[in-house]
């Protein structure tokens, strides 16, 4: 593998011994992936999780990573603020806490930023259209790829963190223009996209995830969408499968038009996704019950345009007693909610605010009188209904249904 003179002080350790630990790393993995050189990268997101000796090893004499470095949700459900009002279990946050001082503390001492959120594009992290970054999390891999154009791989834990540190990645994969290129053509017929919900349009997403395994996706025919509805058609693709790149036609930076989605090339799959097929997807998580013992939203993160929904749907409203209601965003976002006086109205009615990993991964501490949950996200109840090992049931549907699933009857509140 060919490396700069920065490169090869940092592995020489002349940078100091954990930035030559990383590039002890990358190079070895660069060169087990054919990777003929490393490339600059313009940031990274990386995951708050990492066992506390690796971390230490590999930030070693770091007092700032080698590029803009944001942090991903911490996991498992576990807001730090709100744990308790989440009904997380005592003893699984009792177990976590020290260690997130812990990590907190290399945290700060290596210049990391503490965003604490899955969209990092809404806290100060936004890569442009053929940027190489490093991002942790298989949705916003996959966002990023397609939505933003920018550049990164399914880099693990470990990969990932090692570039954040050094700035550097070995190139291959999908940061080089003959990888991203789409296999699998999707056409959508006799359906409204553009009208569909985030449960209709994850469910799209998962049907699509499952025909597509590991392959890249055009989507044809898709109508102007917004950006919370790209986030829920886009994430479960590599949830239900590892799909890792999706153009959409007219939409996403490199996808102009069909020819240059698809470089050129005859699709090696077409799919036909109708009324049948979304049919089928939606009873994968279908409600066996209106009710349910917790309602989830926030996976990916809400949004500020999503929270004023919820709160103007939940104004005079209550939870009925024993139930819960999860919103998972970023603290950047809950701030302006709370500015603007969404989240005093979602707390009124029983709500909290979680800045974590509401779709539990991966221990998934539920609290125990949880039974069902209710979502709009595909991605939450694939991700809750597994880590549970059936213990919990999920079904997805649109925030009215949701909210409803949990609510006081109207007139009762």
């Amino acid at each position: 593998m060919k490396l700069d003179q920065l490169e090869k002080d940092m592995l020489a350790g002349r940078q100091g011994p954990g930035k030559q630990r990383c590039m002890e790393i990358l190079v070895k993995f660069g060169e087990a992936m054919g990777a003929e050189k490393m490339v600059p990268l313009f940031s990274a997101h990386t995951m708050p999780k990492e066992p506390l000796g690796l971390l230490a090893e590999l930030t070693e004499g770091v007092d700032e990573p080698g590029v803009f470095t944001t942090l991903h949700p911490t996991m498992s459900a576990f807001c730090l603020r709100n744990w308790r009002e989440m009904g997380i279990p005592e003893e699984f946050a009792q177990k976590e806490l020290p260690i997130h001082r812990q990590r907190q503390e290399v945290y700060e001492r290596a210049g990391f930023y503490q965003t604490y959120t899955c969209l990092p594009m809404l806290a100060g992290n936004l890569a442009r259209a053929g940027d190489c970054v490093s991002w942790i999390g298989t949705g916003l891999q996959l966002m990023t790829n397609s939505v933003l154009g920018a550049r990164t791989n399914r880099d693990g834990t470990v990969i990932n963190l090692a570039s954040a540190i050094v700035g550097r990645t070995p190139y291959y994969g999908l940061l080089k223009d003959e990888n991203r290129k789409a296999q699998v053509l999707v056409e959508l017929k006799d359906m409204d996209v553009g009208a569909m919900g985030p449960a209709e349009l994850g469910a799209i997403g998962y049907w699509v995830g499952f025909k597509a395994q590991s392959l890249n996706v055009a989507f044809n025919n898709v109508p102007e969408l917004s950006f919370d509805q790209l986030r829920y058609l886009l994430p479960p693709l590599s949830v239900s499968g590892s799909v890792p790149l999706c153009h959409v036609v007219g939409l996403t930076p490199e996808a102009p038009n069909l020819e240059a989605a698809l470089g050129g090339a005859s699709p090696e799959m077409v799919l036909t996704v109708g009324p049948d097929q979304l049919a089928e997807a939606r009873a994968m998580y279908a409600s066996a019950t209106p009710e349910a013992d917790l309602a989830v939203f926030g996976c990916s993160h809400c949004t500020i345009s999503e929270i004023k929904l919820m709160a103007h749907y939940l104004n005079g409203r209550r939870l009925a007693p024993g139930k819960r209601l999860w919103v998972g965003t970023g603290y950047q976002t809950s701030e302006l909610a709370r500015q603007m006086g969404y989240a005093q109205t979602i707390e009124k009615a029983g709500g909290v605010f979680a800045s974590a990993c509401v779709a539990t991964i991966p221990e998934a501490p539920l609290p125990g009188e949880s039974k069902v949950v209710s979502t709009n996200s595909f991605k939450a109840a694939h991700y809750i209904t597994h880590l549970s090992k059936g213990r919990v049931k999920a079904w997805v549907d649109e925030m009215p249904a949701v909210l409803e699933s949990v609510l006081e009857p109207e007139g009762r509140a």
